[in-house]
């Protein structure tokens, strides 16, 4: 991202909903758009896997603009639709994702918001949404505050000169702040150099960055074409989900501390299998007394015959990022 004297410019979220954690719910009313990976049912959206904005900034809120401003939820907005603002202005202390080369950014938020404390995360039950509005990775309406430093997660508001948050702050006195910076640098590392990420020495940050690529893969950002995926890339993935079982010895997926220990399954339904001429395999035939067969077995014999007899032909694909 440039420097310029314009404010940054990304997807849009306009928010006054439910804060959101990695895995949650979102609840609206007159949602206009939906630009993130996610199951919806009804007003229901959620969310599937880890989310990731596209800015994240190591930042101190400085001033708070004192005038309330109006703005449309979305472009092409009636005038009764405008929504009040106010607008922090941020000093970035360090440009964790989509930021470099940015040290100050201004963060509108609903002029109505509650202020968030220390440790909410966003765990919090869900709020009602009161207007028309954009959801991308997440929805926030909490006010910021001179003098509050943390993490923060942004998007580029859709018709307005400012950001918004995309998830609630981790506050720098909250205990999960590490821990949240961490995860961030080992995403922004995953996809600015998706191939040394791919070559890490251990077989568990090869699979950590093999989900975080291959989920941003998925995620549409700014548009809705798709092309291949970097032959180097696309080798090392397929490399390594050959390399994988399908679940792991044991079958049990998840370590005591929540990450997954690494195998194919959790890999294979982000590249779209159908898509590259994957068939489902048929279910042996049963008869009464027959134990239920093992689908785990199978999927891992027929996933590893497919990536074995089509290495050179599977081409994965991603969306276009603008």
């Amino acid at each position: 991202m440039r420097a310029s004297a314009a404010p940054l410019a990304l997807f849009t979220i306009v928010a006054l909903g439910q804060a959101a954690t990695a895995q949650g719910t979102v609840r609206a009313t007159n949602t206009v758009r939906l630009d993130a990976t996610a199951t919806v049912t009804d007003t229901i959206i959620t969310r599937v896997g880890p989310s990731y904005p596209n800015v994240a900034v190591v930042a101190k809120v400085v001033e708070v603009e004192p005038d309330v401003v109006e703005v449309a939820p979305f472009r092409g907005a009636p005038k009764e639709r405008m929504l009040r603002y106010k607008v922090a202005i941020m000093k970035i202390d360090d440009p964790l994702i989509g930021a470099s080369g940015i040290t100050r950014v201004r963060v509108g938020f609903p002029a109505d918001a509650s202020a968030v404390s220390p440790g909410d995360g966003g765990s919090g039950r869900p709020r009602a949404v009161t207007a028309t509005v954009m959801i991308g990775p997440a929805a926030t309406g909490i006010a910021l505050s001179a003098g509050m430093e943390g993490c923060f997660a942004l998007a580029k508001h859709a018709s307005a000169d400012f950001y918004v948050l995309s998830s609630p702050p981790v506050q720098k006195k909250d205990p999960n702040f590490a821990k949240e910076v961490d995860r961030l640098k080992t995403y922004a590392r995953a996809t600015n150099d998706p191939v040394a990420a791919l070559k890490a020495k251990e077989l568990d940050q090869r699979f950590e960055a093999a989900q975080i690529i291959l989920q941003s893969y998925l995620t549409p950002r700014g548009s809705n074409v798709r092309e291949p995926v970097p032959d180097e890339e696309n080798k090392l993935i397929l490399g390594l989900m050959a390399e994988l079982p399908w679940v792991p010895p044991g079958g049990n997926r998840v370590r005591a501390d929540g990450r997954l220990i690494p195998h194919r399954e959790v890999l294979w339904y982000r590249i779209n299998p159908g898509e590259l001429g994957f068939k489902r395999p048929e279910m042996p035939k049963r008869v009464p007394g027959d134990p239920p067969p093992d689908m785990n077995k199978i999927m891992d014999e027929a996933t590893s015959k497919f990536l074995k007899e089509n290495a050179d032909k599977i081409k994965l694909k991603r969306f276009v990022q603008k």
